[in-house]
């Protein structure tokens, strides 16, 4: 009566050891397995503000005065 016990004591342990570490290697493959799956979004360009650019100076840069401090 007492091996059994023991031999099913010893045999709920290491079922739950195999559990542990099945559990500890699957967890941060199917993290990564995600984490990819949604890398497959096209990326959104940034928007970018090109201004022309003028060849004479405008009336607005020609009456601003700068004031420089003395």
């Amino acid at each position: 009566m007492k091996k059994d016990a023991i031999s099913t004591g010893l045999f709920i342990a290491i079922g739950f050891l195999c559990v542990a570490i099945v559990i500890a290697i699957l967890i941060p493959v199917v993290r990564d397995v995600i984490n990819s799956a949604d890398d497959n979004r096209p990326t959104i360009p940034g928007v970018t503000m090109v201004q022309p650019a003028e060849l004479a100076p405008s009336a607005t840069v020609a009456n601003t005065e700068f004031h420089t401090a003395v």
